[in-house]
């Protein structure tokens, strides 16, 4: 993933025991800098595309497909402000597996997890009652219909069982958006901007700064 080489180094104090002096440093990617897609880009519904991810694809392979090489994994990422693809990104197969039978016992896997409302139109055509809200067991719902000129009552509900919940929150985490490729450069431009550094007392170039010279004192 090309990013961390655009991420700005600190010469930060060495703290091995046998350094020579106060002033030996090592250099380290300062990972307090991170990139971020420009505000006004949200606010902008033309600058992104919905993506849904297919199978076990991963960032460097969406990156491919959409922007034209695996280095742009990145921007994919940031692009739907993923900080944590172990966790924000889709499950393989295998992964997703192996979640489930760590989480839950078998006879927990299909135990009712919550219940859901299912679609519902009247006589007309018209919908009453969208599907997936979340209900209580004995959910029902009292409607007027026109056409039959009668109060109807109504329990359109299903459950939910826990391997299903699991899926159905691993499946929403496919629908992604990806920036197009017209504002590519400008993100990886702002980019370099963000993990460019100032001049300043530890400024030792664009790409680098110096840490603190401080004495670190051991515990007594």
């Amino acid at each position: 993933m090309t990013y961390f080489r655009e991420v700005s180094d600190l010469l930060y104090q060495s703290q091995q025991p046998n350094r020579n002096s106060s002033y030996d440093y090592v250099r380290v990617k300062n990972l307090f800098r991170r990139a971020k897609i420009r505000d006004d880009f949200f606010q902008n519904v033309v600058v992104f595309t919905k993506y849904k991810i297919i199978g076990n694809e991963r960032p460097e392979q969406v990156a491919e497909k959409v922007h034209g090489s695996s280095t742009y994994d990145w921007v994919v990422l940031i692009a739907n402000n993923i900080l944590n693809i172990r966790t924000e990104w889709p499950l393989n197969d295998y992964e997703f597996e192996n979640f489930i039978f760590r989480k839950y016992t078998s006879e927990q896997l299909y135990e009712v997890h919550h219940w859901e409302t299912l679609t519902y139109y009247d006589s007309r055509g018209k919908l009453i009652l969208p599907s997936g809200r979340q209900v209580d067991s004995n959910f029902s719902m009292t409607y007027f219909d026109e056409v039959l000129n009668q109060t109807q009552t109504i329990t359109p509900i299903k459950s939910v069982t826990n391997y299903e919940y699991e899926i159905q929150k691993n499946d929403a985490k496919r629908n992604i958006y990806v920036l197009r490729n017209n504002y590519l450069q400008t993100a990886i431009d702002d980019m370099r901007e963000v993990m460019s550094y100032g001049f300043s007392s530890q400024y030792v170039d664009d790409n680098t700064k110096k840490g603190e010279n401080l004495r670190i004192l051991s515990p007594r």
